[in-house]
């Protein structure tokens, strides 16, 4: 787009929807999608004639892909009227087919490859043809391009074999089944003549590249001047010279160039082919000429329009230059995997980092954050650098290579660093067998499969990153840190975390590595190996790891200097699938991914290391876990369901996995009849940060959230376990029972003060090599217990004038949470709690919150400074607070909503008061109709009283308390919802910015407002979220299409959010609920009547479903009944699990032992 711009032409670009987020889609004028989809779009000459005439288009630029070299398409150009920016369609076909070429390279007087006379007719006359060659020869599609259609043949046989192949090959790829031979020259390189012609019958050359280093007879690296050409003074004369002969021999007009195989041996030379369009490579031409390719075919399309021809004779002659200004090399930077093949590797770019000076030059349509398809080509850029010499640029080049990052799917950025240090490149001697005898071998892992569920890990993982992104890490960090110390890893570094079932990697470089956790199957080439033991890895080695063999469900393995290649984010490494981020592509492995490995030292230690058997620890299919007292214990639960939380072994569900992990058992009876404003169950408070380690309460089913649950929320957290047991937690299975065993703050203390010190132990002792006789095991048998189990509120201030209650509640060891008063939505607290953020991020000395809690300090001393804090506030009633108000675009009733309801009703609960239509519902509970919430939804404004959840979501409170509106959350929770969901739960509104769990009932659809990889407008990649405390959202409705195009926009990284700078200010807020109290209290009557009514509905629904649910359960006995019965073919499930779906119906014959009969789910899995 450069020149364009530089030229003040207005530019329209049309893309398909694999391409929406393309530098050239966003640095256009004009962007237009093409209606021929991802496959077809850019092929589709009637649709892009017919936009161009509808936008008056003058010219048409090809590029050098698709319709490029393509005679019809620029004939179709012309006669619309519009000047074609290349070639005339004639010299398109001229050099179109090769054997033509050939002809016409003759009549120019240029040499051409010894080969046959025109087209092979038979295989017998391809063998006839060889003979007369002689050995080697190449068999070409007449049409093909690009290195495809072409065979190398050594004798007779190979003559044979390839005839049918490359025959067949270019009537599918080119729609023509021609092909001819020539000699083929085994120790040649491949020079190519860049020219340009005015279409005048006048020609000049621009000097030329070197492009050998090929794969595929696809080109890797391009150099400008050729080595081999400066070795032989006279050569680049000659080349060139013959280059403008056949170019002028046409009237050959715009940029072309005149490919050349050039013989190592004697310097000869032989024309190959045209290119009749600018090639992929032209930049390193344009740096040593010091000439734009493109503005000259701009100008010379301009002179057609105008009816000149072409530019002048004077004028081309002038550009001709005399020799090449310094060396430039160009490399092909791909998305593709050296393990397979290099097969092209689709997938997000984490990282996009380009090591830059005044001497490279970048040519990319790729950013962080972009999604590389696989319905084109995998090239991500072309990476160029410039110099004095040709050992500088190769240094340059070099540099440029190893300190560019890209992170994401596999890249070939080390191999062509490697090719460029190989000797025989330094010293120019680049033949086109050149990657034939070039051995690469990356320090890799291929992963063959991917295992149930493996993930990347680090620890700690992200606990003081917040706005709904989870801690991360790993969920067992015990077995996870000793993995690491066995292969000398730092205890924290990234490693695997496998659930369930494991994956087998392929190691293309050695490595050493340590499996600890869960016992699970592990070979290495098929023999049995040892878990909590050094391996060392030799090349090409296979790790298999199969499936657990006893208690506990997760493994971890630690391979020494971790995983290099994985991305950051904010500061870790660790996977958080459920939103996307962190690990590798934020997401679990699959088949086929490559991880890069460290290089292991030269002096790295071969010796055995092991851990001692009586140092494991063990995983029973019971457990006692360790828990203090929750946030919300007393006076939201009664005692006796505090009671019956210790004394119930509690089963846990096929629902557990990172993000939660349910429980099945008694429900509680509550304390409360409802949720207050936070909603109508009894379960509902106003929303909150949640610890980690809590018993969560979803309406009646209880869920222990672990690292990847969602940082806040509006559900009752109750008993918490304590940090020393989050590794224990980390291995409950489906089907494990376990029981909540009470401790003291001091003995959650000494408990994790133990696990530490036994983790130290266990790094000196590998650090020695020995010396774990001294060690003591973990002893889980005799467990600290106490009878007292604590208090959820630990201080609590009172109220006093203007400042709130203050009530200071802890949740296990490891949290605090500062509540204002008494469980109501007021944005007096909400001001105040921006203010407490402020004072503590802003303090310094033992307690600082610049980034989080940054060291570990006494409860005491954290509740002590944290009173003092308060009690510096202050009244904040008439407050200034910085606000942002944003205008959204809202759809009502959208497929998406309507699809996320359905699997909502299928597959958690068929009916409720508030199915099929959430905005029905949450209209009745308050006592309105459909419209009237539309009107609320869309005439208020919504004030963001807290981020977080799930990626950054904002919980908004309408700042009229007429509009406020109750309903309750739905019970169960949903497992989805749609990205870009508006909803409602409690007294809030929230905006789901990712697809992610939800209770709260659907209401409309608008554009998220989060950004994972930051390279949308409004974003970064250290502020991926949009919307802040005090924020002001307001929304306008929109029909489905605006929608779509909207989210289009959004999706393609081209929608600009429209919001100003305000300010908002409490005072005036104060006086508007003094000024409409009487109003609103005649609201909320209003509203509890309908709530009443509808509360009645839902128990009556809930009991008819529960009852269904206990008659719809086959009894124990019965199930053993059956399994007695010789009649019967027992298929036993590897799991505790759900049963998803049946792949087969009644009177179905299994007669196939890998036939798929049905999926079942377990802990997040589909288990075929």
């Amino acid at each position: 787009m450069t020149p364009v711009h530089k030229l003040g032409i207005k530019t329209i670009a049309i893309y398909t929807e694999a391409d929406a987020a393309s530098s050239h889609v966003t640095d256009a004028d004009i962007p237009i999608l093409l209606s021929g989809g991802d496959s077809k779009g850019y092929t589709d000459v009637d649709s892009i004639i017919r936009i161009s005439k509808e936008n008056n288009v003058d010219a048409i630029i090809p590029g050098y892909g698709f319709l490029s070299e393509n005679a019809d398409f620029a004939r179709a150009v012309t006669a619309a009227g519009m000047a074609w920016v290349g070639p005339s369609p004639e010299s398109i076909e001229s050099f179109g087919l090769k054997h033509t070429a050939r002809k016409l390279a003759v009549k120019a007087d240029v040499p051409v490859v010894p080969g046959s006379d025109g087209l092979i007719a038979s295989e017998e006359d391809a063998v006839n043809e060889s003979e007369r060659l002689g050995f080697p020869v190449m068999l070409k599609a007449t049409a093909g391009g690009g290195g495809m259609g072409l065979a190398t043949c050594n004798n007779v046989d190979e003559v044979k074999t390839s005839f049918a192949t490359v025959k067949s090959r270019g009537e599918t790829l080119f729609n023509d089944a021609g092909l001819f031979m020539e000699r083929f020259y085994p120790d040649s390189h491949h020079i190519e003549v860049q020219v340009f012609g005015n279409g005048l019958g006048h020609a000049i050359h621009l000097g030329e590249r070197e492009c050998s280093i090929q794969r595929r007879h696809q080109k890797v690296i391009e150099e400008c001047p050729s080595p081999f050409v400066a070795k032989h003074p006279d050569l680049r004369e000659r080349l060139c010279s013959a280059a403008v002969r056949l170019a002028e021999s046409i009237k050959y007009g715009s940029a072309g160039t005149i490919e050349y195989l050039v013989d190592d041996k004697s310097g000869d030379f032989f024309f190959l082919e045209m290119n009749t369009r600018l090639q992929v490579e032209h930049g390193i031409t344009e740096l040593c000429y010091d000439v734009d390719l493109v503005e000259l075919m701009l100008r010379q399309a301009d002179a057609q329009l105008r009816g000149e021809g072409g530019l002048s004779k004077l004028t081309l002659q002038s550009l001709q230059p005399k020799d090449p200004s310094g060396f430039a090399i160009e490399v092909r930077v791909y998305a593709e995997n050296p393990a397979r093949d290099y097969a092209p590797s689709p997938g997000t770019l984490q990282i996009v980092e380009w090591h830059e000076s005044a001497y490279t030059r970048i040519d990319t349509w790729v950013k962080t954050g972009t999604v590389v398809s696989s319905n084109y080509d995998p090239l991500l850029a072309k990476a160029m650098y410039h110099g004095q010499s040709r050992y500088g640029t190769i240094q340059g080049m070099h540099e440029t290579l190893a300190q560019s990052r890209i992170c994401g799917p596999p890249t070939n950025l080390d191999f062509l660093a490697s090719i460029l240090k190989d000797s025989r490149f330094e010293a120019g001697n680049t033949m086109t067998k050149f990657l034939s005898k070039f051995d690469y071998s990356p320090s890799a892992i291929d992963v063959i499969s991917a295992g149930a569920y493996t993930t990347v890990q680090d620890y700690p993982g992200r606990p003081t990153m917040g706005r709904g992104f989870p801690h991360a890490g790993p969920m067992d960090p015990l077995a996870f840190q000793i993995a690491n110390i066995l292969v000398g890893n730092r205890p924290g570094m990234e490693g695997l975390e496998i659930t369930l079932d494991g994956p087998e990697l392929l190691f293309l470089g050695p490595a050493a590595v340590a499996l600890c956790g869960a016992p699970m199957e592990i070979k290495l080439d098929g023999l049995a190996s040892s878990m909590w033991t050094k391996l060392h890895i030799k090349v090409g080695q296979k790790l298999k790891i199969g499936k657990t063999t006893g208690g506990g469900c997760r493994s971890y393995l630690a391979i020494h200097g971790g995983l290099p290649s994985v991305a950051e984010w904010f500061g870790s490494k660790a996977t958080s699938p459920g939103v996307g981020v962190g690990g590798y592509q934020g997401r679990a492995l699959v088949a086929g991914d490559l991880l890069a490995t460290a290089k292991l030292p030269s002096d790295y230690s071969t010796l055995p290391l092991s851990i001692p058997e009586r140092l494991v620890p063990t995983y029973p299919k019971h457990w006692n876990l360790m828990c203090m007292a929750g946030p919300y214990d007393e006076g939201y639960l009664l005692e006796t369901d505090v009671k019956m939380m210790y004394e119930t072994k509690w089963q846990i569900s096929h629902n557990a996995a990172r993000g939660g992990i349910r429980l099945v058992g008694p429900k509680p009876k509550w304390a409360r009849s409802d949720g207050g404003e936070g909603g109508a169950h009894p379960s509902n408070v106003a929303e909150y940060g949640y610890p980690v380690g809590t018993l969560n309460w979803t309406g009646d089913d209880p869920c222990i959230f672990p690292v990847d649950c969602p940082d806040f929320g509006g559900f009752v957290s109750s008993t918490t376990i304590v940090k020393a047991d989050y590794w224990r937690l980390g291995q409950l299975k489906a089907g494990d029972t376990m029981q909540y065993r009470a401790v003291s703050l001091e003995d959650a203390l000494t408990m994790r003060d133990r696990l530490d010190d036994f983790i130290h132990s266990i790094e000196k002792g590998c650090a020695a090599g020995s010396g774990f006789d001294q060690i003591e095991p973990l002893d889980y048998t005799k467990l600290p217990t106490s009878k007292d189990t604590g208090k959820a509120v630990i201080h609590q201030i009172e109220a006093k004038g203007n400042q709130p209650t203050t009530s200071y509640r802890q949740g296990g060891d490891d949290y605090l949470l500062v509540e204002y008063g008494t469980g109501n939505f007021d944005l007096n607290h909400r001001c105040r709690v921006t203010a407490l953020t402020k004072a503590l991020r802003e303090a310094s000395g033992e307690i600082s919150f610049s980034n989080g809690l940054i060291n570990t300090i006494p409860q005491r001393s954290l509740l002590t400074h944290l009173i003092y804090l308060e009690s510096q506030l202050g009244d904040l009633s008439s407050a200034k607070v910085p606000s942002r108000l944003f205008k959204l675009p809202i759809l009502f009733g959208s497929h998406r909503e309507t699809a996320a309801l359905n699997r909502y009703i299928e597959t958690q609960r068929p009916y409720a008061s508030y199915l099929p239509d959430n905005m029905d519902f949450v209209a009745k509970n308050n006592g309105l109709e459909k419209q009237d919430l539309k009107n609320i939804l869309t005439k208020s404004r919504l004030i963001a009283v807290s981020v977080g959840f799930f990626a950054a979501l904002p919980l908004c409170l309408p700042v009229d308390p007429r509009h406020r509106l109750c309903c309750p959350k739905m019970n169960p929770s949903r497992v989805f919802t749609p990205a870009g969901q508006v909803s409602w739960g409690g007294s809030c509104m929230a905006l789901y910015n990712v697809e992610s769990p939800g209770g709260y009932q659907l209401t409309g659809l608008t554009i998220p407002g989060c950004d994972i990889l930051g390279s949308k407008p409004g974003y970064s990649l250290s502020r991926p979220w949009l919307f802040e405390d005090f924020d002001q959202l307001s929304f306008y409705e929109v029909g489905e299409a605006e929608y779509e195009r909207q989210r289009k926009l959004w999706e393609s990284g081209r929608y600009v959010y429209e919001w100003e700078e305000v300010e908002f200010d409490m005072a005036e807020h104060n006086r508007l609920l003094a000024d409409t109290a009487e109003e609103v209290q005649a609201v909320r009557k209003k509203q509890k009547e309908a709530q009443d009514r509808m509360l009645a509905y839902e128990e009556e629904l809930m009991a008819k479903w529960m009852k269904e649910k206990a008659e719809g359960k086959i009894p124990v006995d019965r199930v053993e009944e059956l399994l007695k019965d010789p009649g019967i073919q027992v298929l036993r499930s590897p799991h505790n699990a759900n049963l998803w779906r049946l792949k087969v119906v009644e009177g179905d014959r299994i007669v196939d032992a890998g036939m798929t009969v049905a999926v079942l789910e377990a802990m997040k899995l589909e288990i075929c």
